[in-house]
């Protein structure tokens, strides 16, 4: 997440869905006075933060943790961890986002077409 007006809109989404802000942290497992001051720019949001919001938007799980988990460690001094944000990249890369799976589905490309055909035997 590059920015406060990102981070904020983030929050605001999620807590739409989860009813109150105090819902919002409790889902989050987390105090309800944290949220506050990241929305004010006083507490920095990590990846476990950022993934657990994007998840609660709907996202893949695996996707929002790896790709939040990815970008902190892209700004790194560590060429370790550098390296581990490349790696992670590929992973992501190497896997179709959950709305191109869907769409896939959807239209039944890639799949087999007899998966459709009922089996004699239930």
């Amino acid at each position: 997440m590059s920015t406060l007006e990102e981070l904020n809109l983030l929050i605001e989404k999620a807590t739409a869905i989860a009813g109150s802000q105090n819902k919002l942290a409790k889902m989050m497992e987390m105090n309800p006075s944290n949220l506050v001051e990241m929305k004010q720019g006083k507490r920095r949001a990590n990846w476990r933060v950022l993934g657990k919001l994007r998840a609660i938007l709907g996202e893949e799980p695996a996707r929002a943790f790896m790709e939040e988990m990815a970008l902190e460690l892209e700004q790194s001094e560590s060429t370790d961890e550098k390296k581990a944000a490349e790696g992670f990249w590929a992973i992501l890369a190497a896997f179709p986002e959950a709305e191109k799976e869907k769409a896939l589905i959807e239209n039944n490309q890639g799949f087999n077409s007899w998966r459709k055909r009922r089996d004699s035997n239930p």
